[in-house]
């Protein structure tokens, strides 16, 4: 336990100080790159993002062209890229002429229990990491979510259908893609006059991202707090460790984070 504490602490340092040098919320409202593709790939962003959220333990970009609103979300967290494959990444937008709010999740999937979950099926073992994925793997892990993932929610935007298509003539795109590096990618797209907004004035727009959270999610109470941690002697210090620990990844691994943010449209 001890050994396996230290490993995955070491991991977590080494990513909390490359995401130190970004800030927490992005600052500044980018243009889209002419050559962008939805297709849940950074190249067109050389893989360098604009912020990276404690809330929510990922990287992203958020930018705009005159038509639309885009975002590029990178996890490379297991816990997070599999939340959000199982439950979906929320782009929620506030229309700024009547206050609704326009909902895009991807992706949409309907399964809600465990044994339901699509993340399932990459057989990822927690201890080891998807750093020991084979190239193979991964090309079948994007198999899979081509296969499982065709549909996009969409709440509050007049005139579309609550599930779309991610082939939908609304001009609402979402893809998702690991790369081989074993970094998980997801980007959206949607028509800003969709979300009641003109990109030639600089308009703020109001928005949040969440990740959704996990059915079935174990309740954290004083007898799953000893199951977390098994039997064998520990010390008080060493077991509140264990336990905190333990803790912080069952929250992580089920429960939804979400941030909030303010984003000015480049002219």
């Amino acid at each position: 336990m001890r050994n396996l504490n230290l490993l995955l602490f070491a991991a977590l340092v080494s990513t909390s100080v490359s995401a130190q040098k970004l800030p927490n919320k992005q600052d500044a409202g980018l243009r889209i790159p002419a050559d962008v593709k939805i297709d849940g790939k950074a190249t067109e962003w050389n893989n360098t993002f604009q912020a990276y959220n404690n809330s929510t333990d990922f990287y992203y970009t958020m930018a705009n062209s005159d038509d639309e609103l885009y975002v590029v979300v990178q996890a490379k967290d297991q816990y997070v890229f599999k939340k959000i494959i199982d439950r979906g990444l929320t782009l929620s937008v506030k229309n700024p002429k009547n206050s609704k709010i326009a909902n895009i999740t991807y992706p949409h999937t309907s399964y809600t229990t465990k044994d339901g979950r699509v993340s399932q099926s990459f057989g990822i073992n927690m201890s080891v990491g998807i750093d020991r994925v084979s190239e193979e793997e991964i090309a079948g892990y994007n198999n899979i979510l081509k296969s499982k993932h065709k549909f996009i929610k969409v709440d509050g935007i007049d005139g579309v259908d609550s599930v779309v298509s991610v082939y939908n003539e609304n001009g609402i795109r979402a893809a998702e893609h690991f790369d081989n590096n074993r970094i998980y990618t997801l980007e959206m797209a949607v028509k800003l006059k969709q979300l009641g907004f003109a990109a030639n004035n600089g308009e703020k727009i109001s928005f949040k991202l969440k990740v959704n959270t996990v059915e079935g999610a174990p309740v954290i109470d004083a007898n799953t707090k000893m199951s977390m941690i098994g039997g064998g002697e520990m010390s008080p210090e060493m077991r509140q460790e264990a336990i905190s620990y333990m803790t912080e990844k069952v929250v992580k691994m089920y429960q939804g984070t979400e941030f909030s943010g303010e984003y000015t449209l480049a002219k």
